[in-house]
């Protein structure tokens, strides 16, 4: 079956590049079809658009009908001479198709065309915003020479990819933002002002459980301390650095960008290795970690989705990992950075995704393998017998222009989830705890630590209070502990909860 487009591109040059979701084919067939693989999308063309076998007409299919590709695109303006390409945009130079691939070309490679600016015609987009996420019109910027307004998310550098699938533009359309704030608005002010301390401490243990640790006191208040400046300032090297001396043991603060190869899993022994990541190769940390920051510092004043912002920036902070220890947690807190600093939720609220994730480890695990377990067979490696790793090829540009889709997709899931699931039973719970103490108070006004076990060693024992601990609280009478059992289990236990 003949290949088109970028399939046949990637084929025809031997491109390497992290993957195609989307594969085109030519069929003989009268009737264009569609069908889901594991990997993606599949499309058959029927045979009215067979091309003359040129890269030229391939390529122009492929922006076309399958949209802008940065990564491949890049790779194989690599390969093309310039006067070639040069050609191809001479020939029909006012196509808005052929405008962006000549804005692309110059714009990825540094290399400018031998074509004259244009002088007429009206502006287009280089991404169609209504396939892609991209910049809003206030900060974006208007390239002259092709009259294009260039709404890349990123830059040359570090450009995220985000399609706009029909399972994004629905949660797009829900506005999950004013849905927090509607909800939110239903509690009063102070409990939701008691419940952070409650939500951030959740939110601390979470990220932790993730990677399997037990935090020392000390680590969970650094790290709730973290927290709590989620969304203040904007983010820049000194601030990454700072965060991250403030979540690790200090004998493993950073002072700057690792100078390591990083990549997570485990040697085993010689020859026996399990490796699930590689990130980014240390040499070139330092001038990616300036596009991402660049990139990050756009996104978030912009008017862009927060959801789609945050999922973005955070994940790509993992898979660039700069650092050698806390890369995990730092890009967790970049979650609750972006989502606070864009407005989602309100002041002091934390939106505790992390437990979902914590809950949902299948689902979390699949957001962080749809990129590694495509980049892992494109990255030629060695582990030492120390286990320290060399990476031999070069890899920075898989790393530049991610297709995060199926990741946004993913997260928009988890924080419509967490709102659901967490948040709101969360704060529904400490309405009821006020209303149980204050119920519990006309009986017998006992001391809040006194009251706590008392509820703890009830829900523990299935709304029953367990005579194991009747010495605990013998200054009280049967019939007072009997009515106080009957508050915590009428009030605070769900029917599920009790047997």
């Amino acid at each position: 079956m003949e290949r088109l487009g970028y399939s046949h591109l990637i084929e025809r040059f031997s491109l390497t590049v992290v993957g195609q979701t989307l594969q085109c084919f030519l069929d003989t067939g009268t009737v264009l079809s569609r069908e889901q693989t594991p990997e993606g999308m599949e499309i058959h063309y029927p045979r009215r658009f067979r091309t003359d076998g040129s890269w030229q007409e391939h390529l122009l299919f492929a922006i076309k009908h399958e949209g802008v590709n940065l990564e491949v695109l890049k790779a194989l303006f690599q390969r093309l001479e310039v006067q070639e390409m040069a050609a191809l945009v001479s020939a029909s130079p006012h196509s808005i198709y052929v405008r962006r691939l000549w804005f692309l070309y110059e714009y990825l490679t540094g290399r400018e065309l031998p074509v004259p600016p244009l002088k007429t015609g009206n502006y287009g987009y280089v991404l169609p915003p209504d396939e892609y996420f991209c910049l809003d019109r206030t900060h974006s910027w208007n390239a002259r020479r092709q009259r294009l307004v260039c709404n890349l998310p990123g830059n040359a550098i570090f450009c995220p990819v985000v399609r706009l699938t029909s399972r994004i533009r629905e949660y797009l359309q829900k506005d999950l933002a004013s849905q927090v704030k509607e909800a939110i608005s239903g509690y009063p002010v102070e409990l939701i002002y008691r419940a952070s301390d409650f939500l951030y401490l959740k939110e601390t243990k979470s990220s932790y459980a993730i990677e399997r640790q037990t935090p020392s006191q000390k680590r969970t208040a650094a790290f709730m301390g973290v927290l709590r400046e989620a969304g203040k300032g904007s983010l820049s090297k000194p601030l990454l650095l700072r965060l991250q001396n403030a979540i690790v043991d200090e004998r493993y603060a950073e002072k700057d960008y690792r100078d390591d190869q990083a990549y997570v899993g485990l040697a085993l022994a010689p020859g026996r290795e399990l490796v699930h990541f590689v990130g980014l190769k240390p040499c070139d940390l330092k001038p990616f970690m300036e596009a991402y920051l660049e990139t990050a510092e756009r996104l978030v004043g912009s008017s862009c989705d927060a959801v789609i912002c945050a999922a973005v920036l955070s994940f790509a902070f993992v898979f660039i990992h700069p650092f050698d220890d806390g890369n995990g947690r730092l890009h967790r807190y970049l979650m609750h950075h972006v989502l606070n600093a864009m407005g989602f939720c309100p002041e002091n609220v934390i939106f505790p995704v992390s437990a979902f994730l914590y809950k949902n480890a299948k689902l979390y695990d699949g957001m962080l393998e749809s990129f590694s377990r495509r980049l892992l067979p494109l990255v030629e490696y060695r582990l030492a017998a120390d286990g320290a790793m060399v990476v031999e090829n070069d890899t920075v540009d898989f790393y530049r222009h991610i297709d995060f889709t199926r990741i946004v997709e993913d997260f928009f899931d988890a924080v419509e989830q967490t709102l659901k699931n967490e948040l709101l039973p969360e704060l529904d719970y400490l309405v009821r705890w006020e209303k149980a103490r204050s119920l519990m108070s006309e009986i017998v006004d006992m001391p809040d630590k006194k009251a706590a076990q008392f509820i703890l060693f009830t829900q523990q024992n299935q709304g029953k209070f367990p005579k194991a601990r009747r010495n605990m609280f013998r200054e009280l009478a049967d019939e007072e502990i009997a009515s106080l059992a009957k508050i915590v289990k009428d009030v605070l236990m769900p029917v599920t909860e009790q047997k």
